[in-house]
């Protein structure tokens, strides 16, 4: 089998940044999933609706892929990207790092990782490739999924190669890490002040606090427009399935906190607080909607006056780092 020497698997609770962190500590940059998540200007929120989803897609960060690519911009990093429909371009493009002795980033549909107890479709999904032979390939999936995992080479590639919603024609990406040293200060007011703007003035309606608030006066309305097990399944994803949720609120919390030692500034730990809060409202919403199909329309009823109650609240405190930054 072909593995890297000396592999230290790095373990999160997100995918993306996850599958991130892996490649840049075998470059020898090591940062924590919540600074990953912050540089990568994660704070996000969006509703969305796909003609291939049985409901609509609730998200609590950035589209796939711009948190790598925010974070490689802030840190000066280089990041190639690859995409192809041909099975053994797409193989090689894993396999001639792995030879090289270097990770590499991976999506698919992780319905055919075989470690995977699932149904359903999400090709949203990254893990960080790190040894292969000729039946299997070795990942790095999230604290989730079990951290290191070993899956079927044919499933593997499979998945890569499925076309449906989110999925990218078996993309994968590494990176190069020039320097490892960090201009703190400027890298941290930089993702911040970008991050707090984006979301406080979204380019559509969908994305933000607005958005938040769009989805407590359309939320109401979907029981009966939809599946009730698909909505339920809205709010699994949300909270377990790295989607939305509180998960993302606590990460940008736990960022904050690591961010006011690098700054110096104790303010940033009254704000992380809040995040904290916000994560707490966002996983009693992903519960409500999980709770539809069992409980009806009434969760969904529940979850609209916390929708409002977070955007609130939110708004507020990204107003205030704003300020602070």
């Amino acid at each position: 089998m072909a593995v890297i020497d000396g592999y230290e698997p790095f373990v999160g609770q997100h995918c993306e940044t996850s599958t991130t962190g892996n490649l840049l500590g075998a470059a020898g940059l090591e940062l924590s999933e919540p600074m990953l998540y912050g540089m990568g200007e994660g704070l996000s929120y969006g509703v969305l609706v796909f003609k291939s989803m049985g409901a609509p897609f609730i998200g609590g960060r950035p589209r796939p892929e711009a948190l790598t690519r925010t974070l490689a911009k802030h840190l000066g990093l280089e990041v190639e990207y690859r995409q192809t429909r041909s099975k053994k371009r797409a193989w090689d493009n894993v396999a001639s790092f792995i030879d090289a002795g270097q990770p590499v980033a991976a999506k698919l549909n992780m319905r055919f990782l075989d470690y995977v107890n699932s149904e359903v479709d999400f090709a949203g999904h990254y893990v960080a490739v790190y040894g292969y032979d000729a039946a299997t390939v070795l990942v790095v999936d999230t604290d989730q999924q079990g951290g290191p995992q070993v899956t079927g080479r044919g499933s593997f590639e499979a998945g890569r190669l499925w076309k449906g919603s989110m999925s990218s024609n078996a993309m994968t990406w590494t990176i190069n890490v020039a320097s490892t040293d960090i201009d703190w200060p400027r890298v941290l007011q930089g993702a911040i002040s970008a991050n707090m703007r984006d979301y406080l003035h979204p380019p559509i309606a969908n994305f933000g606090a607005t958005g938040i608030r769009k989805t407590a006066e359309l939320i109401t309305g979907w029981y009966g427009n939809y599946e009730a097990e698909d909505l339920a399944l809205v709010g699994l994803l949300m909270e377990r399935g790295g989607t939305g949720g509180g998960l993302f609120r606590y990460m940008y919390a736990d960022f904050l906190r690591e961010a006011a030692s690098h700054l110096d500034d104790d303010r940033l730990l009254h704000l992380a607080d809040r995040f904290d809060a916000a994560g707490r409202l966002w996983t009693e919403i992903a519960g409500h909607i999980e709770g539809c199909a069992a409980g009806g329309a009434g969760r969904l009823e529940a979850a609209a006056d916390l929708l409002l109650e977070v955007a609130d609240s939110e708004e507020a405190a990204v107003s205030e780092l704003a300020d602070v930054m």
